[in-house]
């Protein structure tokens, strides 16, 4: 059985890995040791792309991911209607 992530990008962590080469806690790790909040999305997803190799897209969902994992980006609202 497959794990799921809370958030916008929950994908199972089979596929993150599958993907990515690790999974969301070895690339929070990661980013946690580059110091990522200081440095910000744009610099942390082209960091992924540039410096791990890591598809576009797929460095754009593990920064989006690490985000909400570490409270720097708040979930969207839900709003009834």
């Amino acid at each position: 059985m497959s794990t799921r992530s809370k958030g916008p990008r929950g994908f199972s962590e089979e596929t993150v890995r599958g993907k990515t080469g690790k999974s969301s806690e070895e690339w929070y790790a990661l980013l946690d040791a580059w110091d990522a909040p200081e440095k910000g999305h744009t610099a942390t997803a082209k960091y992924l792309r540039d410096e791990h190799d890591v598809d576009s897209w797929w460095a754009q969902s593990v920064t989006v991911r690490y985000e909400y994992t570490r409270g720097l980006r708040q979930p969207p609202s839900e709003t009834d209607g």
